[in-house]
């Protein structure tokens, strides 16, 4: 059994952040009810990277377990089907733009009609309400509009956005978090809801000291590339002879251990080095220091630092994750058998229970795979379902 075992949901989300957070969702058990587009499906079922037969391997990385039911929402039989399923759903999600499911008569005030204790999840850059609300949003531009991305690059340069889409992928998370926590209300109170997760919001609320600051002082502090001189010193990326090396040792047991493993005890007699506060005023000067410490340092050589309380990492890219004793201890590979790009490495699940933990009860349907399925456990005849398969009411595959 499974944490959200026997919890349904109806699932009209597509690209990353909406499908992200019902992913999440999924994983622990919730049964999943996608509705996609006749012959197109998600939008994400076109996105690189491509596997070798040009099939996306992100599609299904991120819509595994889920059933997918293909309908033309513009067609009025199509909107009767899926008010028929969130009639018997627990929860909805959606990452439409403001206003498109109200337009088909598919939005919380009709279909909390049909359901009153539904769970109505809609996910969008802005939120429902406020002057921005109906604009478009992309990951950029909303790392942009938070104020994360000032935050991110050196100082003499442009701002830079974060190498993955933090935008999506974090508001998914926060979005799986508050929808089930809606969910447990509905349980105490047989009550409904509608959970509004803006992504400008998420990533407004991740900034931290910077915002923080600005409460504070009204001082704007400005990019400060790998560094935090304003807290931690050393706290870097310094080059090294494999590539680069992520240093942090933030308090003096973990700078005194730094500087003996190193052979550098003669900074810790340094007066500009003493305390943190004072490595942070002279962070310029221990830069310099830690680069010509650590420029002949190959990984094989980082990856035995006595990492207790200073850490000392390399800096991998993904290939050299891949390869990581760590990463397959804890089991972050998963090797899955889809059914559109045949067998593929997928990352596992990031969230460890100890009794419940999450699986892959089925890989990622091809578009409206499961279309007939659902249409008969939702009492439609066989007649029916080809009456409007030849219709073009919904498509089904094999």
């Amino acid at each position: 059994m499974k944490p959200l075992d026997g919890v349904t949901i109806l699932d009209f989300t597509q690209a990353l952040s909406g499908p992200f957070c019902v992913l999440n969702l999924a994983d622990y058990g919730a049964r999943v009810i996608k509705i996609e587009r006749p012959g197109l499906g998600d939008q994400s079922r076109d996105w690189g990277p491509m596997d070798k037969n040009g099939v996306s391997t992100f599609y299904p990385q991120y819509n595994r377990n889920k059933e997918s039911i293909a309908i033309n929402m513009r067609d009025p039989k199509g909107i009767e089907i899926v008010k028929k399923i969130a009639a018997k759903a627990d929860i909805a999600v959606n990452n439409f733009k403001v206003g498109t499911l109200e337009k088909m008569g598919l939005d919380y005030e009709e279909l909390k009609k049909l359901n009153p204790e539904l769970v109505f999840t809609a996910l969008c850059g802005y939120g429902q309400e406020g002057p921005m609300a109906k604009l478009a949003a992309y990951d950029n531009v909303i790392e942009a509009t938070s104020g994360l991305m000032n935050q991110s690059g050196m100082i003499d340069n442009q701002p830079i956005r974060s190498g993955s889409s933090v935008g999506d992928s974090y508001t998914g998370l926060m979005t799986a978090f508050s929808t089930a926590v809606a969910y447990y209300n509905k349980l105490m109170t047989g009550e409904g809801q509608v959970v509004d997760v803006a992504m400008q919001d998420s990533l407004f609320a991740s900034v931290e000291d910077a915002i923080l600051e600005y409460f504070a002082t009204g001082y704007e502090r400005p990019r400060q590339g790998n560094a935090r001189p304003h807290l931690y010193a050393p706290y870097d990326v310094y080059d090294c002879k494999d590539g680069y090396v992520a240093v942090a040792a933030i308090t003096d047991k973990g700078f005194e251990e730094l500087c003996t493993h190193i052979g550098r005890e003669d900074l810790l007699a340094d007066e500009r080095f003493k305390t943190n506060d004072l490595r942070c005023q002279n962070n310029d000067e221990l830069t310099i220091i830690m680069q010509e410490i650590f420029k002949d340092m190959s990984f094989e050589e980082l990856n035995e630092f006595p990492c207790k309380y200073a850490s000392v990492n390399p800096v991998y890219h993904a290939g050299q994750m891949l390869e990581q004793k760590q990463i397959h201890d804890r089991e972050m590979i998963l090797r899955i058998n889809d059914n559109n790009i045949g067998e593929f490495n997928a990352v596992g699940f990031p969230i460890k229970f100890e009794k419940t933990p999450a699986e892959v009860r089925k890989p990622s349907s091809k578009v409206g795979q499961d279309t007939k399925a659902i249409l008969l456990e939702l009492g439609y005849t066989d007649e029916e379902i080809e009456e409007f398969i030849e219709s073009g009411v919904v498509e089904a595959s094999e």
